[in-house]
C-alpha cells in the first residue's frame, strides 16, 4: 500500500473514532451571577433523556486556562456518553494580571466563585434531571483549588472532589469546616514543582 493510502485510511478510521467517541452535545450558555454574565459548556450525551436523574460533574480549568480548553484536556465526553452523567465546564473570570482563573478563597476581593458555582449548579438542576447526592467537582491545578475550597464551603451540594495538581490554601485550612465529610482525591506528580 503506498503513502497517501496509508494516510487517507489512517485519516479515515481516526475521524470515525472521534466521531463515535463523542456523540452528546455541548450546550454553551451563561448565568447572571453577582452583577455579570458568567459563561459555562455544559457536555449533555446523546444517552441522556431525563427520565432518570443523573450525575453532574464539574469540571474546572487551571489558571490561566479557560472551559474549552479544559473540556478538550479533560475529555470526560466518551465517558459521559457511556455512563449517562452531565459535565460542566465553567469559565473563570479574569485576575489582575488578565488571566482567567478562581478565586479559591485566595482574597476577598474579586469574583465570588463560590456564589457562581452554587448558582450554576441550582440553575442546571432547574433545567435538567440532576441526582442531587451526585454533583461531583474536579479541576486541574487552579481548578482543583477551588474543588476543595468547593468541599469545604458548598458541602451540602458538593458529594466529593478529585483534584489534580490543586489542594488547600494554608490561609484558609484552618477554617475548613464542612458540614458533613466530604470524600477527597488529589492526584499530583512527584516532579511537580508548583504545587
Amino acid at each position: 500500500m503506498n503513502f497517501k493510502i496509508k494516510f487517507l485510511l489512517s485519516l479515515f478510521l481516526l475521524t470515525g473514532f472521534f466521531v463515535n467517541a463523542q456523540t452528546g452535545v455541548t450546550v454553551v450558555d451563561s448565568i447572571y451571577s453577582n452583577g455579570i454574565y458568567r459563561t459555562y459548556r455544559l457536555y449533555r450525551p446523546t444517552i441522556y433523556t431525563g427520565a432518570t436523574s443523573v450525575p453532574l460533574i464539574l469540571n474546572l480549568h487551571g489558571y490561566t486556562s479557560n472551559s474549552f480548553q479544559q473540556q478538550i484536556y479533560g475529555n470526560f465526553m466518551p465517558i459521559a456518553d457511556t455512563a449517562n452523567f452531565l459535565v460542566v465546564h465553567p469559565q473563570g473570570t479574569k485576575d489582575g494580571s488578565n488571566q482567567p482563573y478562581w478565586n479559591a478563597g485566595i482574597s476577598t476581593i474579586g469574583a465570588n466563585d463560590l456564589l457562581f458555582l452554587s448558582q450554576l449548579i441550582d440553575s442546571l438542576k432547574a433545567t435538567y434531571n440532576i441526582d442531587n447526592n451526585c454533583v461531583y467537582s474536579t479541576g486541574m491545578s487552579n481548578g482543583g483549588f477551588m474543588s476543595n475550597y468547593l468541599a469545604c464551603n458548598l458541602s451540602n451540594k458538593i458529594a466529593a472532589i478529585a483534584g489534580v495538581t490543586g489542594t488547600i490554601f494554608t490561609n484558609w485550612f484552618s477554617s475548613c469546616n464542612p458540614g458533613r465529610p466530604v470524600p477527597v482525591m488529589h492526584i499530583h506528580g512527584t516532579a511537580d514543582p508548583t504545587v
